[in-house]
């Protein structure tokens, strides 16, 4: 115990004993949503060396243009909101200073980061001296539509990041970073006096501390106040009454999260057992008023759960309110408390506010299902998703990016992170990890560990050493592991079990650990699927051997209870049974549903396909895909076409293989055989088999848009014989080798392509390039370039049918998903895919034998409302090149997914006064929903 008082003390050296101070008297105008404000900052220099600058946080001014850290975060993740705002939406912050300020201070915006600033001192701050800086100036504020926060279409205003703030000094340093909407603020900690000063019309409340209050009829007012407060949150509505009070023992909770379902009774038995929860588990909160607002929840929400209507909510009641309550305070909770780099160590708070979470769900929700009632309702009940439990949704959602390859470590900084890890997989990676350490050790150590390090860390700054320390000394077993494997690693945890042998008494068995870390893994013994024996086998880095003592085991297993989340679980099992018993027995399953580790799973699922000449193609998927990708995939889809009347559908396998090691730039290698047959005319099929292997490159950053791949494809195609068409050939093969790079978000897209197909009848070389790019002014500029020649080309008895298209590419491949490929007119004729030429008119000549360029363009004129144009040459055996080229109205309904093009002027003249112009019309329309749901999943990955 003496220990353990001694190493709390000694986390308390960095305590910051004198600090800043400042007071802020604020103005509202209302009409032009600006906030006038005098702020009098009082700076104390506590390190041990003088000061010749500090730096101030501006994150108000992160709004002040397109080119600002945030813009750009906000374009990474294809938000097109900010992009699109004129300067009046935007924020930014404008300071006026005066001859006696700048005969002591400069001011200088740091490049590239226009939301800090540097503010030089004259004459350095000498370690332990004070210096009050007078400071005036104007915040814009922005529409509340980008993060949440500013002003909302009912002319209220919730106002973070409004003031200017000291970064905290530490080691030496000043450690700051810009705004990037990652709810990741870190200032030094301030002792805070404002007078705020808002329109009649408006009531204020904040998180800190209200003194006093003035309502005239003319202007209202108030004094907030706070010390040793790291960020002020103030929010000015047209009624505060919203906000209600729990006084609950220890604490009162503030907040304006409510449930007009829930009865005010259950609010408070729900909010006083969460907060009874909390300071058992975590200690008393720092301060007597805990202020939570609706906007801080959806900063960081429960997903999923509590945006269910009340009229299809499957949970017990107020279950919704009460789960948004934990996540709240706890959240909330371990903010106040632990005071560590939110952006560089994020996942200290984050794993302690979910596993708490876990905690209590386990607590007073054990058996409780994520799908609530419906869990009971037949036609259900048989989905094992219907069935698993709360603590089984954490590492269902973290392996959703593990099996994506695209894990990351528990330690990455949050702005490095893809945006499904920052929100989802890294917070939860993180806190399966310390119920596992908490399995682990099989006490109450871990427990106790978080209580000591939250009491210690109330006023400090800290960081993992301070919590490896504590947890180190309450345990009595190896931890190293957890802090130098499982949080510094994105690799895949995966074991398996090998060369078993079993004797009436015994059994022995080899562990296989495919992640090589030095990890423990618990093994079981099971009569069916009771345990009768767990052992917790450590140090295992490779392969080692286990003897047990059988008893009256039929089974054993790694990890069988999930504590740990695996790459691969379908390897953990083995029997002890004689023949004929299977290790995974067979089941075949309707519809997607999560995987069952211990069976071999086929899931059948209704397919509807479409073109004219099969019509809807009515049929069953049979695969072993469930709701996570996986590495080997097969599909088996037969069906029927109700206008052809012919079966029809198609079979693939593919393995992907995921490539760990990121210094690689070699991301994964994918190979696989594909065949399928559909109708390509009335009456007339085509077979189609295929062998692909492409290798897919990306960066170190994850959350880079750079993708590259290399790939190679052979091709089979056998076509029923048309006899009003004959051709030489209606059966072919074809080599593609294909070279891919693509840079895409939503300011600038830049892909090209460079490729070759080797024939029997011809051999011809691509270069396809794509460069598109949205200006300050929000107008948008798209160029393609596409150049393809025939290096030979002994083709021409089967006409143009290899011949590069201007318009309309023949698709001898039948890689495009054209709903009628061999019309010649009406409706589907005009379907358009931008391929080969990418002209939209229909100009002669339409094919080119020898060599053809084509440039495609257009600009935005309003909104989605485009002007293209298209030119080039087209090149045919023993003619001239010929000069051809297009232009007119492009609407962009949805980029690449619905868009329309009304030809104007073209070789052909003026096509808009010309008869049949609604046959010159052409569309884009995608009806694969898995191509469409890439546009909205692109941002999370």
């Amino acid at each position: 115990m003496t220990k353990k008082l001694v190493l709390i003390l000694l986390l308390f050296t960095c305590v910051l004993h004198a600090q800043h101070k400042t007071n802020i008297i604020a103005h509202l105008d209302s009409d032009k949503d600006l906030l006038s404000i005098n702020q009098d900052l009082e700076i104390h220099n506590d390190s041990d060396v003088a000061w010749d600058y500090m730096i101030l946080l501006d994150w108000a001014n992160a709004f002040s243009s397109t080119q600002t850290p945030l813009a750009t975060r906000f374009a990474e993740d294809f938000k097109n909101k900010f992009q699109f705002a004129n300067d009046e939406e935007r924020g930014r912050t404008t300071i006026t200073t005066d001859s006696n300020f700048d005969q002591h201070y400069r001011i200088e915006r740091l490049e590239g980061q226009q939301d800090i600033i540097k503010l030089y001192f004259n004459e350095p701050l000498l370690p332990g001296a004070t210096r009050n800086i007078d400071l005036n100036y104007i915040v814009k504020i922005p529409e509340d539509d980008f993060t949440g926060y500013g002003k909302n279409s009912k002319g209220e205003y919730s106002l973070k990041h409004w003031y200017l703030h000291p970064a905290p000094f530490k080691n030496g340093a000043w450690d700051y970073y810009s705004h990037k909407d990652l709810d990741d603020f870190y200032g030094a900690p301030m002792d805070f006096s404002i007078s705020l000063h808002i329109p009649a019309t408006h009531r204020a409340i904040s998180n800190i501390t209200t003194v006093q209050e003035a309502l005239p009829d003319t202007r209202h007012s108030y004094l907030f106040t706070a010390n040793h407060n790291r960020g002020v949150i103030l929010h000015v509505l047209n009624d505060i009454d919203i906000f209600k009070t729990y006084s609950v023992p220890g604490i009162n909770i503030i907040t304006d999260i409510d449930d007009s379902d829930v009865p005010l009774e259950m609010k408070v038995i729900f909010n006083d057992r969460i907060a009874s929860f909390l300071q058992t588990r975590l200690g008393a909160y720092p301060e007597k008023d805990v202020f939570v607002s609706d906007r801080y929840y959806r900063e960081n929400p429960v997903y999923g759960l509590s945006s269910l209507p009340s009229f299809i909510n499957p949970f017990p009641a107020g279950f919704t309110y009460e789960i948004k309550m934990l996540k709240t305070l706890t959240r909330k909770w371990v903010d106040t408390g632990i005071h560590v780099n939110p952006r560089d160590e994020a996942w200290i708070q984050q794993s302690i506010m979910v596993y708490l979470m876990m905690q209590y769900q386990q607590l007073y929700y054990p058996d409780l299902k994520i799908s609530g009632k419906l869990s009971n309702v037949w036609g259900l009940r048989g989905f094992n998703v219907t069935q698993l439990k709360f603590s089984e949704s954490y590492p269902l959602l973290y392996l959703n990016s593990a099996r994506r390859n695209l894990d990351e470590a528990v330690n990455t900084p949050a702005d490095q992170l893809v945006k499904y890890n920052q929100q989802l997989g890294i917070p939860f990676k993180a806190a399966i990890g310390l119920n596992f350490l908490n399995d682990y050790l099989e006490d109450s150590s871990l427990e106790q560990s978080i209580r000591d390090y939250y009491t210690a860390n109330h006023n400090a700054y800290t960081d993992v050493s301070d919590l490896r320390k504590i947890v180190q000394q309450d345990a009595s077993k190896d931890v190293n592991w957890f802090f130098d494997d499982y949080i510094t690693t994105h690799k895949q945890l995966d074991w398996t079990i090998r060369n078993v042998h079993k004797t009436k008494d015994s059994v022995s068995f080899r562990i296989k650990n495919k992640s090589q870390l030095n990890i423990p893994v618990p093994v079981y013994l099971l009569d069916n699927d009771s345990i009768i024996d767990k052992r917790w086998i450590e140090g295992v880095r490779g392969d080692s051997v286990i003897s047990l003592s059988r008893k009256r085991a039929n089974r054993i297993a790694i990890n069988y209870e999930k504590l740990i989340t695996e790459f691969n679980q379908r390897d953990n099992y083995k029997t002890l049974k004689g023949f004929p018993s299977l290790n995974r027995p067979l089941e075949f399953r309707l519809f997607k549903d999560v995987e069952d580790p211990e069976r071999s799973q086929i899931f059948l699922m209704p397919d509807i396909e479409f073109n004219i000449y099969d019509g809807l193609t009515l049929g069953t998927r049979f695969y072993n895909g469930n709701l996570l990708p996986k590495p080997l995939r097969y599909s088996i889809k037969p069906g029927y076409g109700t206008n052809s009347n012919k079966i029809v559908g198609s079979v693939s396998l593919s393995y992907s293989h995921p490539v760990q090691n990121r210094e690689e730039r070699l991301y994964q290698v994918r190979y696989g055989v594909s065949a399928n047959t559909f109708s390509y005319a009335d009456d007339l099929l085509y077979r189609r088999a295929s062998g692909f292997l492409q290798f897919s490159y990306r960066p170190k950053d994850l959350r880079s848009n750079k993708r590259q791949s290399l790939s190679f494809r052979n091709i089979y195609v056998d076509r029923d014989r048309d006899p009003s068409s004959p051709v030489d050939e209606p059966d072919y093969n074809v080599f593609s080798m294909n070279f891919s790079h693509s840079d895409n978000n939503l300011k600038r897209v830049f892909n090209y392509n460079i490729g070759t197909e080797v024939s029997s009848k011809f051999t011809k070389a691509t270069y396809r390039m794509r460069w598109r790019k949205l200006f300050k002014n929000n107008r948008q500029l798209d160029f393609r370039v596409f150049a393809g020649a025939f290096l030979s080309n002994n083709s021409q008895s089967n006409g143009d049918f290899f011949s590069f298209a201007l318009d309309r590419p023949t698709d001898y491949l039948f890689d495009y998903n054209y709903y009628g490929r061999s019309e010649d007119s009406g409706l589907f004729s005009q379907q358009l895919i931008v391929a080969e030429g990418g002209f939209k008119s229909q100009l002669e000549p339409a094919f080119a034998n020898q060599w053809i360029t084509t440039v495609n363009g257009s600009y935005s004129l309003w909104n989605y409302i485009h002007a293209y144009g298209d030119v080039g040459f087209v090149k045919n055996r023993d003619r001239d090149a010929k000069f051809v080229y297009d232009s007119g109205i492009r609407l962009n309904l949805l980029q690449d997914y619905f868009e329309l093009y009304f030809p104007v002027y073209s070789n052909n003249g003026w096509e808009m006064g010309q008869d049949n112009y609604d046959q010159k019309i052409r569309f884009i329309v995608t009806l694969d929903i898995n191509t469409f749901v890439k546009l909205f999943t692109r941002r999370w990955y």
